[in-house]
């Protein structure tokens, strides 16, 4: 191999890092099935009503069918969320 493109080989130290673990993920990047937990709502017209229905920080999501409109349950009740609302709350995905 010439030796320009060595530093362009990828290493095996590098190769177990994924990328997508230094993002953050959204509600509206969960699969249906997968199960998470709010860590942070933006300021967006209706989070305080969210809240208020109980999708808080800290509290455990499910997604029943991912895309748009997102449907996901919190706490037993099913929500009905836009992609837009849905990009606007972060969450950590439970193991």
């Amino acid at each position: 191999m010439k030796r320009w493109l060595t530093p362009f080989r990828p290493s095996v130290a590098t190769a177990d890092v994924s990328p997508a673990a230094d993002q953050p993920v959204t509600l509206a990047d969960v699969a249906a099935g997968d199960c998470v937990r709010v860590t942070r709502l933006l300021a967006f017209p209706g989070a305080e009503r969210l809240r208020e229905r109980g999708l808080c920080e800290t509290a455990e999501v499910r997604v029943v069918a991912s895309g748009d409109p997102l449907v996901c349950s919190v706490l037993g009740v099913r929500m009905i969320l836009n992609r837009q609302t849905a990009q606007g709350i972060f969450v950590e995905r439970l193991p």
